[in-house]
């Protein structure tokens, strides 16, 4: 997958790498801090080529707040901080009612200690709009 996802995040048509292990885990929210049962395992991938690229094509890493997501896991997160990528924070949400799931993700960034200036949907509108722009093809 490394090769898969390098070429994904250099393409200048994506700005955001999103679920990045494809992990799904059974768990609900009220697990979220345990150590739910892995349905789907993460992707096979080297994470410091893969970050290596999203911080010199300027690509933000998602965190998923979705329960049974839970992606990337700490460890590739903190990976992705040593990078110094930029990170998304989406609830994956499917349904009105998902949209929920935000906080997961907020305090997740916040126990990993990710700077708010790093988060992209933070931002204001035109130094969003700006960054996107910058990616153009």
């Amino acid at each position: 997958m490394t090769r898969r996802l390098v070429l994904a995040v250099a393409s200048p048509h994506v700005d955001i790498l999103g679920h990045c292990t494809g992990r799904k885990l059974r768990s609900t929210v009220s697990q979220v801090a345990s150590d739910p049962e892995v349905v789907r395992p993460e992707s096979q991938f080297d994470p410091e080529i893969v970050f290596a690229a999203c911080a010199r094509f300027d690509t933000a890493v998602e965190i998923n707040c979705r329960p049974e997501r839970q992606d990337p896991p700490d460890d590739l997160l903190d990976l992705a901080l040593d990078w110094e990528c930029k990170i998304a924070i989406d609830t994956d949400a499917h349904a009105p009612g998902q949209l929920e799931w935000q906080p997961y993700g907020c305090d997740r960034a916040a126990q990993a200690g990710v700077p708010l200036e790093r988060i992209v949907n933070t931002w204001p509108r035109e130094q969003l709009l700006e960054w996107t722009a910058s990616h153009a093809a």
